[in-house]
């Protein structure tokens, strides 16, 4: 072994022996400890608050079921059926047939009326989702309106994809209703085909 190799064996040595000084510990950051302890007691009162408005939530949901309960107006094809929400309990108000008629036309105008972007919306589903392509969908549309004929919410059935879904809410919360209904609640199906 020459002279130089030996060296350079003796540097790699005593480089190896100065890394190994023993065993490594570890030692908890006292501000990490004080950001853990205060992230736990905000987590802790994140979720009694949670638990606080679920509370008032079935509360409320158990008041407004004792009330004089919703009605549905579902129309299938041209048949319109009038029901009775499940906690409207057995004093559903009377409703006046040419009302729930009229109210029940006025909500097939206003879907009717967004049938193209309706339309947009499964053509932009059918470029996600191909296995749509080759049948029709009988799409149910539920929407809830406020006493004076706003939108509040919408629910499509069966579901078909995000972007169909994002794409149809955008849709409904244009619509509103011009007069008076006996009803909030509006159920109607449409038929979408691959054009």
């Amino acid at each position: 072994m020459t002279r130089t190799s030996r060296i350079n064996l003796l540097v790699a040595i005593a480089a190896v022996a100065a890394g190994c000084k023993g065993e490594t510990k570890t030692v908890d950051n006292p501000q990490t400890l004080e950001d853990l302890k205060k992230c736990e007691e905000s987590k802790k009162q994140k979720d009694e608050l949670i638990a606080s408005l679920t509370n008032e939530k079935a509360q409320w949901m158990r008041d407004k079921g004792q009330g004089g309960g919703d009605v549905t107006l579902v129309i299938e094809g041209t048949i319109l059926t009038v029901k009775a929400s499940a906690g409207g309990g057995t004093d559903t108000p009377k409703i006046d047939p040419k009302l729930a008629s009229a109210a029940g036309m006025q909500f097939m105008d206003v879907v009717g009326k967004s049938r193209g972007a309706i339309q947009k919306c499964y053509e932009q589903a059918l470029k996600k989702d191909s296995s749509i392509q080759a049948r029709t969908i009988t799409l149910t549309v539920e929407a809830t309106f406020s006493d004076a004929g706003a939108y509040q919410e919408a629910n499509f059935a069966p579901s078909l994809g995000g972007t169909f879904d994002t794409c149809m809410k955008t849709v409904a919360s244009k619509w509103a209703l011009t007069q008076k209904s006996p009803s909030r609640r509006f159920k109607a199906q449409v038929s979408l085909t691959p054009s």
